[in-house]
């Protein structure tokens, strides 16, 4: 059973000379059982399947976290590139070991 939905955002991709939508979903972290925590996310692409997948971490906090990152890999390095308001814009996600791809995307803007 999936858990609820913890926080959500819609990014934006151009592809065919039109911007589409790319919904992304964080859900709550829950308990593994397997030990510590999982966190699922998902991320609807315009013209492919629904990426769904999991972060593991120690706790729920880490969880959500690494959740956060993974999703930051994902939308700076597809392409077409994905962008929040404006293309080349910040994606205002924690990008921790990242940070060249975020300098990259906004050209260095703070």
């Amino acid at each position: 059973m999936k858990s609820s939905v913890v926080c959500e955002r819609t990014y934006h991709t151009h592809r065919d000379g039109e911007v589409h939508p790319v919904p992304v979903r964080w859900r709550i972290p829950v308990p593994d059982p397997r030990g510590g925590w999982s966190c699922e996310y998902e991320i609807e692409w315009p013209q492919r399947e629904v990426r769904i997948a999991r972060a593991y971490g120690v706790d729920s906090v880490q969880a959500l976290y690494l959740a956060l990152q993974n999703v930051a890999a994902e939308l700076y390095t597809a392409r077409p590139a994905v962008f929040l308001f404006e293309p080349d814009d910040i994606l205002h996600l924690p990008t921790a070991g990242l940070d060249d791809f975020e300098a990259a995307r906004t050209k260095g803007r703070p």
